[in-house]
């Protein structure tokens, strides 16, 4: 089978790049031809296997050559699956699923499967995002959720009736192998003593690791040799590091950038937190369970209940802070930016985070507790999941 994989980009540090990459790679594994195509090339990319191409889109263009992309690019597409014989057209995220639903109404012969993020609930009060999907959806042949919260809130909120998830996906024997690789020397220093945290994400809004920065300072009041480890780059990389300096945090954390092999930080780390406003079905703490460290995260929509608390219906409503089957969750944050908050006026879910903090450097029975991620991370393994894809084709 020939299959078309559009995403924005392959870029290191993005999930949905991540997923695109893993999944095009491991159906080329079971013999089927992939072909990538994303909107703009980068220098850094995940690790792939099959033919590469990108329409080099004008992403900082204005909103008439936006506009004219918007609609271009569908006729693009559809002239690509055209000279490629392609059979099927899987999109990643939220504009790529919408262009290339698009490209039915010029003429698109291919199978469309649309693989859709994020919660689609912060569209609600989006009138143009909303209506796009709430017209469109229901056009691709399928719609692919990555957590049960958001097909339910797609069915819900938008009629979109052609939906069913499948799970984001790890190959967890790459993961166990690149875990036991030496952490290069010059970061061997930071996790030599001290109870280090880390966190994983784009240093963006949707991340949230503002919150996490705050509650941290507050944790060495109490522990002065903790440290935190922020690995990835974004648009807010300044904005933070600001807010590091102001609250004197310079001695206790560590932005390490982009890593093509984020496994021996995580390994050799004492707890992972997630910290994000929202998110679809979070790679990353899939990854950290397949290190077992102890996991805390948002109970942010959607996935990390999902991902961490089996014992739950999502419909289930739980007090803060829940001590799940894999992973602790704490209250959700608020939506809002502020980076001038200092320590002394933590709201109620950074004081919670702060407390949960300091209650896993204190109590070694909950650290062993949530020392048994493996076993969870397995249910996400390329050998389960791509079958589920093969089912669906």
């Amino acid at each position: 089978m020939k299959i078309l994989m559009l995403s924005e980009s392959l870029a290191l540090g993005g999930g949905a790049e991540k997923f695109t990459a893993t999944l095009g790679s491991e159906l080329a594994k079971k013999g089927h031809e992939i072909v990538y195509l994303t909107y703009f090339d980068s220098e850094s990319k995940y690790e792939f296997e099959g033919e590469y191409l990108s329409f080099e889109d004008d992403v900082q263009g204005n909103f008439i050559s936006k506009l004219l992309n918007f609609f271009v690019k569908p006729f693009e597409i559809k002239k690509i699956c055209d000279k490629k014989q392609i059979d099927v057209v899987i999109s990643v995220g939220e504009d790529p699923n919408i262009r290339t639903i698009i490209s039915k109404f010029y003429g698109n012969k291919s199978k469309i499967i649309a693989s859709h993020h994020l919660d689609p609930g912060i569209h609600l009060k989006h009138i143009v995002r909303g209506n796009e999907i709430k017209f469109l959806y229901p056009k691709a042949d399928k719609v692919v959720c990555v957590s049960k919260d958001i097909q339910k809130s797609l069915e819900r909120d938008y009629g979109v009736d052609n939906a069913l998830t499948i799970y984001n996906m790890l190959d967890i024997d790459y993961c166990i192998k690149k875990s036991h690789e030496e952490l290069q020397e010059e970061y061997k220093s930071i996790f030599k003593s001290g109870f280090v945290f880390i966190n994983v994400g784009r240093l963006s809004y949707q991340k949230g690791q503002w919150f996490l920065l705050k509650s941290f300072k507050k944790v060495l009041s109490d522990y002065e040799d903790a440290k935190l480890c922020i690995l990835g780059d974004g648009e807010l990389k300044q904005d933070l590091l600001e807010l590091v300096k102001e609250l004197k945090l310079e001695k206790n954390v560590f932005f390490l950038g982009n890593q093509k092999n984020i496994f021996p930080f995580l390994n050799n780390s004492s707890c992972f937190v997630l910290s994000s406003i929202l998110e679809g079905f979070p790679l990353t703490l899939i990854e950290a369970l397949s290190t077992n460290i102890p996991v805390i995260s948002t109970d942010c929509k959607t996935g990390p209940k999902e991902c961490l608390c089996t014992e739950l219906n999502l419909e289930n409503s739980i007090e803060y802070p829940y001590f799940g089957e894999y992973g602790i969750l704490t209250e959700p944050f608020t939506s809002k930016i502020d980076f001038k908050n200092s320590e002394e006026k933590l709201d109620a879910s950074e004081k919670m985070l702060y407390q949960l903090m300091t209650k896993i450097i204190e109590d070694s029975e909950l650290r062993k507790k949530y020392s048994k991620g493996l076993n969870r991370a397995k249910d996400f393994d390329v050998g389960k999941i791509v079958d589920e894809w093969e089912k669906l084709f």
